[in-house]
Formats: structure tokens, C-alpha cells, sequence
């Protein structure tokens, strides 16, 4: 009868240790396949460049002797990137034609602008960022709200050859205490109207 009892626990502990060490085995195993991911980088097809008051005279300033604050623009070297510093009052400030958006592709091409960190003001305040489909004049193809994260996607796409302005609005209520403050985005470009992923960290 004992014996009977042992066989199929020795029957169980074998197949446990050929299970483990089968474990063991498949867990040190791995297969490599060969992958080309080829690269072949191009110059921007989507440029910023300086807008006719880029750079100009802006409300304030400072110092000894005095200097006046100016509607800063800074476009890196390739024109990938765009950084705008303004200097707004209390009630409504328009800044015109501060920076253009150019084409320079053969193609057109789907506009998304992406706000990742919006900028904080008092509440009743707007900051927006316009966007235009001519340097002068034109009509208006993105209203982006600056105080606010989200998406908001150009209402045409922009032609081969076009060249595009941005404008800024801003309104602070009187009254109001306000201090320095960013908004973070990004323009996004493609030749797909599919929404854009977001960029991975």
C-alpha cells in the first residue's frame, strides 16, 4: 500500500522539476531578427520666419540710459523653432505680422497647434495666438487659446510656396494683478490630416 502512495508522488515531483527547468530554460532563450530602419534627414518644409515687427519697439522699458522693451523673436538657425516674448498692459494689446510661417515644400501640408502648458492670467483675461493665411491681410485659420492645454487644427492646409502670419491677442482686465507668465506649444505639421500622437519623452 506504501508503495503504491510513493509512485505518484515521485511521478509529481519529476514533472514540477521538469517544469521548472524547463521555466528556467525558456526565460534565457531569446531570438534576434534583422531590422534597417533607414534615415535620410531633409531641410524643414515648414519654416518661422520674422514677421515685419518682429524685433520692434513694445510697451515699457527701462534702465540707465533707458532701453524699451521690444517684441522679442528668436527663430533658431534651421527655422524649427520659435520663441516670442511680449510685453502686454491692462485692457486689450493686438501684436500685428510678429512672425510668418513659410512653405517651402512643393506640397501642402495639415497645421496643428498643440498647447501643452498654458499660460496663467487673472480671470476675465484671453491670450491668443491668431493665425493667418497671408503676411498681410487674409483670413483667419487658427484662433489658438493660449490659456489652455489642446489642440486646435488650422481650418485650411498650407499651400507649396504660402507663407503664413501669426498675430497676437491679449486682454487683461483692469485691476487685475498679473505676473510674469508662459505658454508652451508646438506647431505641428504634416501631410496627412490624421490627428497627430503625441511626442514621446
Amino acid at each position: 500500500m506504501g508503495t503504491r502512495l510513493k509512485k505518484p508522488a515521485l511521478a509529481l515531483s519529476v514533472a514540477l522539476a521538469i517544469a521548472i527547468i524547463l521555466s528556467y530554460a525558456f526565460a534565457s532563450v531569446f531570438v534576434y531578427y534583422p531590422l534597417t530602419v533607414n534615415l535620410s534627414p531633409v531641410s524643414p518644409p515648414i519654416k518661422f520666419l520674422a514677421g515685419s515687427n518682429a524685433n520692434q519697439s513694445d510697451l515699457g522699458g527701462g534702465g540707465s540710459p533707458y532701453t524699451s522693451n521690444t517684441i522679442g523673436v528668436t527663430i533658431g538657425s534651421d527655422g524649427a523653432s520659435l520663441t516670442l516674448t511680449l510685453h502686454p498692459t491692462k485692457q486689450h494689446n493686438y501684436y500685428r505680422n510678429v512672425s510668418l510661417i513659410q512653405n517651402t515644400d512643393g506640397k501642402a501640408y495639415y497645421i496643428t497647434v498643440r498647447v501643452n502648458t498654458a499660460a496663467s492670467l487673472p480671470a476675465g483675461s484671453q491670450a491668443r495666438l491668431l493665425i493667418y493665411d497671408a503676411p498681410s491681410g487674409g483670413s483667419l485659420v487658427a484662433n489658438v487659446n493660449l490659456l489652455a492645454t489642446g489642440d486646435t487644427s488650422a481650418s485650411a492646409t498650407i499651400p507649396a510656396g504660402a507663407v503664413w502670419r501669426i498675430d497676437l491677442y491679449i486682454f487683461i482686465p483692469e485691476g487685475a494683478s498679473v505676473s510674469a507668465t508662459s505658454a508652451s506649444l508646438q506647431l505641428i505639421y504634416s501631410p496627412s490630416s490624421e490627428t497627430p500622437p503625441t511626442v514621446p519623452p
